[in-house]
């Protein structure tokens, strides 16, 4: 396992990422950033996995999240679904530059708690494991009857999914496979690798030290990992007619899109082999489609460091060092993602608000 770590390290600083072994809660936070984050909501990124309340119990939830509220909802209903190795409390992680968390800016824009809700697909000891992840049927079947529970709490007919890293892949497939796009009102797909990672040509697309990076399964199709589709090794939702392509083929859903491009050091690893890595987070054009927006800033992977305590002269952190990459892009955006949501914005209209940078 040590060999496995270094050599993640060494090769894949991004990689480990996407699949990471990185999360939110491994970030740097000063006491500044604690002292300057606005806590104005019952979630809260200290506590435990498990935070339902007021009588929310989704049947099928085993490894914790949150919702529930005594309320009654006015509003479509929010799902946040986290990324490979993260936690659904990370919703209320603190922005890098203090302020409100996403789940705060939420709350900000009217939301209340009964309308917002997350939810853990992968137990912890996987968490810590996450480059032995991948998407099969279990967690997909936890994300719908998730849905189906939040609609039931809710006494709503849509709802509306924010994902993140793999939470966007994970929730794009589990909408197709189990026909429930009809039941979503806005998809917003932040820092997802929705053609597949780059990266994973460095390991295959069958290795078993690192299952985060398979292709599609022969015998059972609803098992696959981020290797990007090709002829000889299919993985069809990576593909040209995939989740790429999804908003077209899902007209009534609108979808966004909040990418750190090239800062993002999990899409555009040290070895993406790529120079249009960043495409990865973005679907193709499409009259639903309403905003792809670049809030990346500062490092890319590829530039040197020279700090080999990490066994790379890499910055494996990428804009997350220093600037906004692949966690801050979901961190640090509670306003765009309120905007996305409550608002009719389109390309850059939907960053109003953002202090931070903002490209198309």
């Amino acid at each position: 396992m040590r060999l496995i770590r270094r050599l993640s390290l060494v090769l894949l600083p991004a990689l480990a990422a996407c699949g990471g072994e990185v999360s939110d809660s491994t970030l740097a936070i000063s006491d500044d950033d604690l002292a300057r984050a606005e806590s104005t909501a019952p979630l809260s990124f200290t506590g435990t996995d498990l935070q339902f309340a007021e009588g929310f119990a989704p049947r099928n939830a085993p490894f914790g999240g949150f919702g529930g509220g005594r309320c009654r909802a006015s509003r479509t209903p929010v799902i946040y679904l986290p990324g490979n190795g993260d936690d659904a409390k990370n919703f209320d992680f603190p922005p890098s530059v203090g302020g409100l968390s996403p789940y705060d800016s939420l709350v900000a824009a009217g939301y209340r708690d009964c309308e917002l809700f997350g939810v853990n697909w992968i137990e912890e000891s996987r968490r810590k494991q996450p480059l032995l992840n991948y998407h099969d049927s279990q967690k997909a079947q936890i994300i719908k009857d998730f849905i189906w529970d939040v609609l039931t709490y809710t006494g709503k007919s849509k709802v509306d999914i924010i994902g993140h890293s793999m939470g966007v892949t994970l929730g794009l497939a589990t909408l197709e496979e189990e026909e429930l796009f009809p039941k979503v009102r806005r998809f917003v797909a932040i820092s997802g690798a929705m053609r597949g990672l780059g990266a994973c040509w460095t390991f295959g697309n069958a290795n078993p030290a690192f299952p985060v990076c398979g292709s599609q399964n022969y015998l059972f199709p609803q098992v696959f990992g981020l290797f990007p589709d090709t002829l000889v090794s299919p993985n069809w939702r990576m593909g040209s007619r995939g989740f790429r392509d999804f908003p077209k083929q899902f007209p009534a859903t609108r979808f966004y899109v909040i990418t750190a491009g090239k800062r993002d050091g999990f899409i555009c690893g040290t070895n993406s082999f790529t120079p249009d890595c960043d495409r990865t987070a973005r679907f193709e054009a499409a009259t639903n489609v309403r905003a792809q927006v670049d809030v990346g800033v500062g490092s890319t992977a590829d530039q040197l460091d020279f700090d080999w305590t990490d066994y790379t002269a890499f910055k494996a952190g990428a804009g997350d060092v220093d600037g906004v990459g692949h966690f801050r892009a979901k961190n640090n955006t509670g306003r765009v993602q309120a905007n996305m949501l409550t608002t009719e914005c389109s390309g850059a209209g939907c960053c109003r608000g953002y202090d931070g940078g903002c490209g198309l």
